[in-house]
């Protein structure tokens, strides 16, 4: 088994990639190393998104929840020309106050949260082979930056 040194936003990014691959073209013996290899990035990426959530939950302004509901349906109401906007629960300003809110609690969580992404970790697990990364690959259908992601990590 190897170690590697790793930045935590990265171990999240294959942990989501990797917990819901498809292994059908793939070896059992791949199989199981890709397995592990999940099971090794877990771990960090469960903190991560606890941590996350758990800054998101003690940031949410007052009325948070229910402005975000009105927002949405304003959002679906407005863009539908055959709606009927007059019983709107929020208005336009108060829909761009709103957005207003968001993006300054978005930036407040993001700010909390940014220093334990860019945290380094150590994880370890067996590298996979080339070969077994392109079975790996033809089990899925994912984008270039996945690929590349995944592959300069777990090969």
């Amino acid at each position: 088994m190897g170690k590697q040194t790793i930045k935590t936003e990265k171990v999240l990014s294959a942990y989501r990639v990797l917990s819901t691959a498809k292994y059908t073209k793939m070896s059992d013996e791949d199989k199981i190393k890709v397995w592990k290899i999940a099971r090794a990035l877990k771990p960090v990426a469960t903190k991560f998104e606890d941590d996350s959530k758990d800054a998101s939950e003690k940031f949410k302004p007052e009325g948070f929840d229910e402005n975000l509901r009105k927002a949405q349906e304003y959002e679906r109401v407005t863009k539908d020309a055959d709606a009927d906007a007059s019983k709107l629960e929020m208005g336009a300003a108060e829909y761009n106050a709103f957005i207003k809110e968001l993006q300054k609690y978005n930036k407040l969580v993001g700010d909390a949260i940014k220093e334990y992404a860019e945290k380094e970790v150590e994880v370890e697990f067996d590298a996979l082979s080339e070969d077994a990364f392109g079975k790996l690959m033809a089990s899925n259908e994912w984008t270039m930056e996945q690929t590349l992601e995944i592959g300069m990590l777990i090969v």
